[in-house]
Protein backbone atom coordinates (compact mmCIF):
# COMPACT_ATOMS: atom_id res chain seq x y z
CA UNK A 1 0.00 0.00 0.00
CA UNK A 2 3.10 2.62 0.65
CA UNK A 3 4.10 1.88 -3.03
CA UNK A 4 0.63 2.74 -3.86
CA UNK A 5 0.33 5.73 -2.09
CA UNK A 6 4.02 6.76 -2.82
CA UNK A 7 3.69 6.29 -7.11
CA UNK A 8 -0.16 8.33 -6.95
CA UNK A 9 2.30 11.15 -5.24
CA UNK A 10 4.64 11.09 -8.13
CA UNK A 11 2.22 10.09 -10.50
CA UNK A 12 0.35 13.76 -9.61
CA UNK A 13 3.76 15.82 -8.79
CA UNK A 14 4.44 14.43 -12.69
CA UNK A 15 1.78 15.56 -14.28
CA UNK A 16 1.60 19.12 -12.30
CA UNK A 17 4.88 19.56 -13.83
CA UNK A 18 4.02 18.98 -16.91
CA UNK A 19 1.02 21.06 -17.11
CA UNK A 20 2.89 24.10 -15.81
CA UNK A 21 5.73 23.43 -18.53
CA UNK A 22 3.03 23.02 -20.78
CA UNK A 23 1.46 26.43 -19.83
CA UNK A 24 4.80 28.38 -20.01
CA UNK A 25 5.79 26.79 -24.09
CA UNK A 26 2.20 28.08 -24.48
CA UNK A 27 2.49 31.39 -23.30
CA UNK A 28 6.34 31.89 -24.84
CA UNK A 29 4.82 31.09 -28.37
CA UNK A 30 1.88 33.54 -27.60
CA UNK A 31 4.54 36.03 -26.86
CA UNK A 32 6.56 35.69 -29.74
CA UNK A 33 3.31 36.19 -31.97
CA UNK A 34 2.71 39.32 -29.99
CA UNK A 35 0.23 38.28 -27.76
CA UNK A 36 1.16 38.54 -23.75
CA UNK A 37 -0.95 36.69 -20.80
CA UNK A 38 -0.39 37.97 -17.59
CA UNK A 39 -2.32 37.90 -14.29
CA UNK A 40 -3.01 41.56 -15.18
CA UNK A 41 -4.71 40.88 -18.96
CA UNK A 42 -3.84 40.12 -22.16
CA UNK A 43 -1.93 42.56 -24.42
CA UNK A 44 -1.76 42.22 -28.16
CA UNK A 45 1.43 44.02 -29.64
CA UNK A 46 0.50 45.47 -33.38
CA UNK A 47 2.37 47.26 -35.77
CA UNK A 48 -0.22 49.12 -37.41
CA UNK A 49 -0.75 52.54 -36.59
CA UNK A 50 -3.81 54.63 -37.63
CA UNK A 51 -4.07 58.03 -38.18
CA UNK A 52 -7.14 59.94 -38.35
CA UNK A 53 -7.57 59.72 -41.88
CA UNK A 54 -7.22 55.85 -42.10
CA UNK A 55 -9.74 55.59 -39.28
CA UNK A 56 -12.21 57.70 -40.61
CA UNK A 57 -11.42 55.54 -44.06
CA UNK A 58 -12.34 52.44 -42.05
CA UNK A 59 -15.33 53.24 -40.08
CA UNK A 60 -16.88 54.72 -43.77
CA UNK A 61 -16.11 51.58 -44.82
CA UNK A 62 -18.06 50.08 -42.49
CA UNK A 63 -20.78 51.85 -42.91
CA UNK A 64 -20.63 50.99 -46.17
CA UNK A 65 -20.65 47.49 -46.21
CA UNK A 66 -23.66 47.75 -43.59
CA UNK A 67 -25.61 49.82 -45.42
CA UNK A 68 -25.34 47.47 -48.45
CA UNK A 69 -26.03 44.48 -46.65
CA UNK A 70 -29.39 45.90 -45.39
CA UNK A 71 -32.67 45.31 -46.32
CA UNK A 72 -34.98 48.26 -45.16
CA UNK A 73 -36.62 50.49 -48.36
CA UNK A 74 -35.02 48.06 -50.93
CA UNK A 75 -38.79 46.23 -51.14
CA UNK A 76 -40.31 49.77 -51.79
CA UNK A 77 -37.54 51.18 -54.20
CA UNK A 78 -37.92 48.16 -56.49
CA UNK A 79 -42.29 48.20 -56.16
CA UNK A 80 -41.26 52.06 -57.11
CA UNK A 81 -39.33 51.66 -60.52
CA UNK A 82 -41.92 48.81 -61.34
CA UNK A 83 -44.90 50.76 -61.73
Amino acid sequence: TTIVFVGTILAVIYIARKITSTIAATKESLKDRGISLSDRGVSIKTNKRFDMEHYVDATQRGFIKVMDAASFGKRDAVERTSS
